[in-house]
């Protein structure tokens, strides 16, 4: 059925089926603008802010937090921290991100030729791999 642009409950219509379309399994990409600023404003992993969230949680499964009776730290709250420091480690030292950095990328080259400069202008035609780092 097409859209009336005269008819606005046509267009909400039209509106309201774009809204309910179903994605199965599929995450919403991230715009590569973003990634590029974004990702350098992120602070990274802290093994110390992760088991620090996730002890305060434990009040909601109904878990006593905080010091022992005789003041001590609760070795469950020690054995959290030395968990989430060793994940943390893992995922920054083992872990291998590899990107696909699809062909069409449009590139620029110069350079000299017996004939004077030479500008190049065209696209990446192949796909190409690369790596990265968590931080």
């Amino acid at each position: 059925m097409a859209i009336s642009y005269t008819n606005i409950n046509s267009i909400i219509s039209g509106f309201n089926k774009i809204l309910t379309i179903q994605t199965a399994g599929s995450s919403v990409g991230i715009p590569t603008p973003l990634i590029l600023v974004g990702a350098q404003k992120r602070s990274g992993l802290s093994p110390t802010k992760i088991a620090s969230r996730i002890i305060a949680r434990k009040n909601e499964a109904g878990i006593p937090v905080g010091a022992l009776p005789s003041g001590g730290v609760a070795p469950d709250e020690i054995m959290e921290r030395i968990r989430i420091e060793e994940l943390v480690r893992a995922l920054q030292q083992e872990t291998i991100v590899s990107v696909a950095i699809p062909p069409g990328i449009t590139l620029t080259a110069t350079g000299i030729s017996p004939s004077g400069p030479v500008t190049v202008f065209g696209n990446t035609i192949t796909l190409s791999k690369g790596y990265g780092i968590i931080q």
